[in-house]
Formats: C-alpha cells, sequence, structure tokens
C-alpha cells in the first residue's frame, strides 16, 4: 500500500510512484527549502517535475510541528489563480506555477519544473534587465491583489466565505512582530555591545518599541480581509528562466528576455496588500544595498503604485492606512530578519536595524516627511502627499 511508503527519502517517493505507475528514470532531493521535502523527478523521456511534500514537522528541525495543510492552501490557490490571473493580464512575462497532481492524503504536490535559478541570486547577472523585471513584478502583483477581493480562499469549492483563511500562514506571518524586541534587544541603540531582552529589569525605549508595534499591527494579521496574498512574496520565490530570443535580437545580444514564475504558495492566505508589497521591498532594500544597486526597489514599488490605482475603481487607493501598513511591514522586516539570515556584518546588520527604527518610529508618529525623506521612500511623495 502507498500509505506504507516514506515520502520524506527519495527511495520513498520512488517507491510511491511506482505504485501509482509512474515511470521514473532518478528521484533527487533538492536542497535550499527549510519547511518541506522537495524533489526533482526525471522521468525517461527526460522531461522533469517537481514533487513537494509536507511532513507534520519542519524538512530543517523535524522536532518543530507544523501543520501539513499548508500544501492544501497552495494546490488550492493554484487552482483558482490562473483562470483570474487570465481576465486581468493580456500580456505578462509572469505567472504563477503550473500544478501536475495533488495527492491530497499524503500531501504530495506536482508542480512544473521551471528551473532552480531564483531573482536573489540572478539579480547579479548582468545580462538581465532588473527596473524591466521589478516593473513586471510590481504590475502583476497589483493585479492578484485587485482582482481578488472577493475570491474566497476556502478549501471547499463550493463556498463563498471570505472569513475562512490560511491559520498556518497567519500565525507565521507573525513571527517578525513577535520577535522584534529581540532584535531591538541585541542589536538596537548606539552602542556594540549586545543587549539582550531576558537581562534586562526594566524595557528600554526600543523594546517598548518592538512590543507596540506587535501589539498594535501584529495583531491585526489575524483580521485583515482584502484580498487574496501570496504571503511570502520575495526574490527567493520568483524563478527566473531566460524565454526565447526575439528574431531581432541574437542570442548574447542585448538584454536577456526572462520568463518569470512565482512558486511556493502554502503561506498564501487572505489579507492586507500591503504586506506583500513592503516583503518584496524590504528585500529587494538589500539586494538594492548589498549586491549593485539596481533599482529593483524603485521599479517594484512604481509598478505597483501605478497599476493598482489604474485597477481600483471601485476601492479609492491608497489611503492613509494602506500607506502606514506598508510602512510598518517594511520596517519590521528590514529590522528583523536581517538579524536572522546574515546579510552584513554586525555594525551593518545594526545599521539596517536603525533603519527599520527610524521607519516604524516615522509611520506610527505619522511623520510622513520623514519617510518621504528615507531612501526608501523617496520619490513617491507627489504620488502619496494628496491622501495624506
Amino acid at each position: 500500500m502507498s500509505s506504507n511508503y516514506d515520502l520524506t527519502t527519495e527511495r520513498g517517493l520512488s517507491a510511491y510512484l511506482s505504485s501509482h505507475s509512474i515511470p521514473h528514470a532518478s528521484v533527487a532531493l533538492l536542497t535550499g527549502g527549510s519547511a518541506n521535502y522537495v524533489y526533482r523527478v526525471t522521468y525517461p523521456s527526460g522531461k522533469t517535475t517537481i514533487y513537494k511534500h509536507a511532513a507534520p514537522y519542519l524538512h530543517s528541525n523535524t522536532s518543530f510541528a507544523f501543520d501539513p495543510s499548508r500544501m492544501d492552501y497552495e494546490d488550492r490557490i493554484l487552482e483558482l489563480l490562473p483562470p483570474l490571473l487570465k481576465k486581468q493580464q493580456l500580456e505578462s512575462s509572469v505567472r504563477v506555477v503550473g500544478v501536475k497532481s495533488y495527492d491530497r492524503e499524503k500531501k504530495l504536490l506536482g508542480i512544473e519544473d521551471v528551473g532552480e535559478m531564483h531573482l536573489k541570486d540572478a539579480y547579479t547577472d548582468s545580462a538581465l534587465d532588473i527596473p524591466s523585471v521589478g516593473a513586471s513584478l510590481g504590475a502583476w502583483l497589483a493585479t492578484l491583489h485587485a482582482c481578488t477581493a472577493s475570491t474566497p480562499l476556502s478549501l471547499d469549492p463550493s463556498t463563498r466565505n471570505l472569513k475562512q483563511n490560511n491559520k498556518v500562514a497567519v500565525n507565521i506571518y507573525r513571527h517578525c512582530y513577535t520577535n522584534l524586541s529581540t532584535a531591538f534587544a541585541a542589536y538596537g541603540g548606539g552602542s556594540n555591545i549586545p543587549r539582550y531582552a531576558d537581562f534586562i529589569d526594566l524595557p528600554d525605549e526600543d523594546i517598548e518599541l518592538g512590543q507596540q508595534i506587535n501589539d498594535a499591527y501584529g495583531s491585526q494579521l489575524a483580521h485583515d480581509n482584502e484580498c487574496i496574498c501570496h504571503g511570502d512574496f520575495w526574490p527567493g520565490n520568483v524563478l527566473v528562466r531566460p524565454r526565447s530570443y526575439s528574431s531581432e535580437m541574437k542570442k548574447g545580444e542585448g538584454e536577456r528576455k526572462v520568463e518569470l514564475t512565482i512558486v511556493d504558495w502554502e503561506m498564501t492566505r487572505r489579507g492586507t496588500s500591503a504586506t506583500d508589497l513592503a516583503q518584496f521591498c524590504a528585500e529587494s532594500f538589500l539586494l538594492d544595498r548589498f549586491c549593485g544597486n539596481r533599482g529593483l526597489l524603485s521599479a517594484v514599488l512604481n509598478a505597483y503604485l501605478s497599476n493598482r490605482l489604474s485597477l481600483s475603481s471601485t476601492h479609492p487607493f491608497p489611503d492613509k492606512q494602506w500607506f502606514r501598513r506598508l510602512a510598518i511591514h517594511w520596517g519590521v522586516h528590514v529590522a528583523f530578519w536581517p538579524t536572522r539570515v546574515e546579510w552584513t556584518d554586525r555594525a551593518g546588520t545594526q545599521d539596517l536595524v536603525v533603519v527599520g527604527k527610524e521607519v516604524l518610529k516615522a509611520a506610527t508618529e505619522s511623520k510622513w516627511e520623514v519617510l518621504f525623506g528615507l531612501p526608501v521612500f523617496r520619490g513617491l511623495e507627489k504620488r502619496f502627499r494628496p491622501e495624506l
């Protein structure tokens, strides 16, 4: 019986495929993911498929329980989105990864193989037109958010209940808010000496700020219900694959034409569009700052705003609260994640925490002139000032 096969091993997946009469030449476990077991299956024809298995724990830490229903949501959203997006966009280099099969009982999802090069690694490729890539992604994300305001995410296709949500994704997304104070305690302030919250009798201003941000804005994640969000939208989840060259461009000349495929949808949820955009902009800021300043952030942000404004005829956009949420989530991401994922040395990380903190303070205190003076939002004043 297939239920006896261990899908956390190559041998187990191979046995599963054989039991389902799926001939294959090889099964290879891929590296890079921490949550799931991801494999590339090669068929006798040479074609390939990616299989993702969600165990009830993290791949990288089997003692950490992790609800495998996340894979049900990935399969569901990949079924819902293609027809919705097709109605909205005529031409785009951006698309959603295609589903080939799903075994809901085993939490085993088969998706098309579009390669392994993601935008975070491809960013430094001089042949890649980063501003064009950013503009395409910004326009696509605006379309995703604008066309899913009334799209239910329930696993039951017959329901139209917009309140049913991916609780796993909602809880995971709050992680950086819940732990923001620890980042401030370790890297905040003007001293290079680490300060840890566990050893401080009275919370200082930084730690109090982190707690206030979590209470005021982290808590809203459980109730946000504007539209469908990807939930983990960052350059690492954008796969880049060269497209065929046009007749006017010989191979090797000019900037590379690419196809951009959005993957890893298991954290999809109904939420606020501001967090999806802010997460991508925060990661774009880090790439621009440390990998060549190629203009990804400004391209994504400006394209998103331009397209979202043109698509939002029924709900005015943007407004003050949306922009505040954008700034808050950007600040939380920049202040927290570089303390967990290495971008630079300790002094450089401390500088990032300070930048994030400046944005958080300005946003919570409605100091829009300060926000517009910071590099991340500079140039957007004309677009936002009437609303603020």
